[in-house]
């Protein structure tokens, strides 16, 4: 992957290689696997050019989208290099690179007559990095895995949790979940590595940082996903058919679905109602139309709430007239993106009301009208993100905002509470 962010390099080391070959911008300057790295960024922006890279024919690559801060530098040698440049001539530099993409490096780095460093020292430096098995848990965002207890929503709602059989299957169901999420996160922030490494929080990802090479990401995911098939042939046939629907749908997500204007947030919360529909099909148990229609409006609200400070916190270098960070999204289209996303959510809470006057033919409430109390409850937890989003106090990832936040648990636990007293006779 590169040499490590901490090695010494010396003046002599620079008259070494200057007074043999030129200087090698890929070798001696840049720490990231260009190789990979290149292919992932190419696979993303032309899939058509990927083959030119894994030739080594970056001239191809030139007209590309290219920031120089998406790369990783030796810091400690572009430092020792703007030490003897001050004091001697620059050592000429090489590259097999676009001179495009040389130039702008070289400019970024302060390699460059009468140009001023922006980079690494400044922007770009990584102050701390997760070692050993953290690395790996970080990458595998295990803590993601809490989302997946959405397959546990229709059981609960059937009143089936104390079914032995269903609950295996739903545990199953559940751990299968969670590999297949874990490969779609790696492969998500190997294809969002260039993009990641210029945002001000997402650069301390394990991959943008440097922590995890690219590498160990491309042999983790078949791992994974070999893992998750090996799961899902004990569990109901439909539920394989539901985790590879999911499947499906994040894979178009990462490599094309994300820069389509509101076809993304459709997509994220279609994941979300397919964890639901996947928690049927384990059990197997009967679908709740209600609770699909509840599901859907309400995590379309959550994913366009995440869409929208994503963009309202993004740097002014990733925004232009057209497109935010590589998204189908201009900055003005926030006021939009908020009133569509208030809608959504209180068109969940329209049908949560609906579903109530219909409660009681189920058979499953003795006391249905207790449930109306939930409406309010829903109406404060989605007033309130979407407050805190127009105050800048709301992270990038909603759904971890409710995992994590004390208020959204205690509405939680209430909402719960209503639900077991409407069932009791």
């Amino acid at each position: 992957m590169g040499r490590a962010l901490t090695d010494h390099v010396s003046e002599n080391d620079l008259a070494n290689d200057a007074s043999g070959a030129s200087i090698v911008l890929e070798r001696d300057v840049i720490l990231s696997n260009l190789s990979v790295e290149l292919f992932l960024l190419v696979l993303r922006e032309a899939p058509a050019k990927a083959i030119h890279v894994l030739t080594g024919n970056y001239a191809a690559i030139g007209a590309l989208p290219f920031h120089p801060r998406a790369l990783r530098y030796d810091t400690n040698k572009v430092r020792a290099l703007r030490r003897q440049a001050a004091a001697s001539p620059m050592p000429f530099i090489s590259s097999r690179l676009p001179e495009s993409w040389k130039t702008a490096i070289l400019e970024y780095l302060g390699l460059m007559p009468n140009t001023v460093p922006v980079g690494p020292d400044v922007t770009d430096e990584v102050t701390s990095l997760p070692k050993g098995l953290m690395v790996y848990a970080k990458a595998l965002r295990l803590h993601q895995w809490s989302k997946n207890i959405l397959v546990f929503v229709p059981i609960l709602m059937a009143h089936q949790m104390f079914n032995a059989p269903v609950l295996a299957n739903t545990l199953l169901a559940f751990l299968c979940f969670g590999l297949v999420a874990s490969s779609i996160y790696l492969m998500n922030d190997m294809m969002d590595l260039h993009q990641d490494r210029r945002h001000a929080v997402k650069r301390h990802r394990p991959f943008a940082s440097g922590a995890l090479p690219v590498s160990h990401g491309l042999v983790m995911i078949p791992l994974l996903l070999g893992s998750a098939g090996l799961i899902a042939a004990e569990l109901p046939r439909l539920f394989t058919v539901a985790m590879l629907a999911y499947f499906a749908l994040n894979l178009g997500y990462t490599f094309y679905l994300k820069r389509k204007l509101l076809v993304d947030v459709i997509a994220l919360s279609g994941a979300y109602t397919l964890r639901i529909l996947a928690g049927n099909a384990a059990g197997p148990i009967e679908i709740s139309n209600w609770l699909l229609a509840f599901s859907m409006f309400l995590f379309l609200s959550l994913a366009l709430v995440k869409r929208y400070v994503e963009i309202d916190t993004v740097e002014a270098e990733q925004a232009d007239d057209k497109r935010v960070m590589g998204r189908g999204y201009r900055t003005a289209d926030l006021d939009m993106l908020s009133q569509l996303g208030v809608a959504s959510g209180f068109s969940a809470v329209v049908v949560l009301a609906l579903f109530v006057e219909g409660a009681g033919k189920s058979g499953l409430y003795q006391h249905r009208e207790l449930i109306w109390l939930v409406c309010p409850i829903v109406l404060y937890v989605i007033g309130r993100i979407w407050v805190l989003a127009k105050r800048r106090e709301l992270p990038h990832d909603p759904i971890m905002f409710i995992i994590k936040d004390w208020r959204s648990h205690l509405m939680g636990a209430i909402v719960v509470g209503i639900f077991c007293l409407a069932t009791l006779s």
